[in-house]
């Protein structure tokens, strides 16, 4: 059953790929909208967390692509994805793009591990260097409420911890969207369905965010 998830899962990746530029970019020139940069976490030899042979970054770079089609066509907004493929980018590099692209915001997709198989749920992470009235925090319980609603996923909250967002100003979070060690909510995560419903929820925070 294990591998047939991962079948799915790396199909789904394939196919969306091909479907997909690297971002929604065919906007009028001229018009007015918001950029928003998603990074899917680790990629090429950095796969994250390895659990019942599901590898992080292929699971990360799906949602990505995910969210990135559901964000076609929608008016002022342009998303833009760190990574399309299965690659490493450098971690300060990525949040470098997001400023040259003159994003609004960076959000980083991950899924979490950890050494007890009950802990299950959804947790988003704000740098520990940012202070309490900056906006990462409101983006981080934006995407947090918005992924617990859509899912129906345990609410862990948002926590705070040392992370490369450090190094960029813009309004920046990282999203866990569940636990590879959770063996009912690994299940879940090689749902295309359940990957879909994540997506939507990234999205409608993003959206609850900006005000759109």
């Amino acid at each position: 059953m294990a591998k047939l998830g991962i079948f799915i899962l790396t199909t789904a990746i394939w196919l969306l790929a091909i479907a997909l530029s690297a971002g929604n970019a065919a906007l009028p020139e001229g018009a007015r909208y918001f950029t928003v940069v998603i990074d899917a976490g680790h990629g090429g030899e950095d796969p994250g967390a390895i659990v019942a042979g599901v590898r992080e970054k292929d699971l990360d770079l799906a949602i990505a692509l995910r969210l990135l089609s559901l964000a076609q066509g929608f008016p002022g907004l342009r998303v833009l994805l760190t990574r399309t493929s299965d690659r490493y980018v450098d971690l300060v590099e990525r949040v470098r793009f997001a400023e040259r692209v003159g994003a609004v915001l960076y959000l980083s997709i991950h899924a979490n591990a950890c050494s007890d198989p009950g802990v299950c749920g959804v947790e988003t992470y704000v740098d520990n260097s940012r202070p309490p009235d900056d906006p990462s925090w409101a983006l981080a319980q934006a995407v947090q409420w918005a992924v617990c609603a859509e899912t129906g996923a345990p609410d862990r909250g948002v926590r705070t911890q040392r992370l490369y967002m450090r190094h960029t100003g813009l309004p920046a979070a990282l999203v866990e969207v569940g636990y590879l060690t959770c063996p009912t909510e690994r299940r879940k995560l090689l749902d295309p369905g359940y990957q879909e419903r994540i997506a939507q929820g990234i999205f409608q925070g993003i959206l609850d965010f900006l005000g759109l």
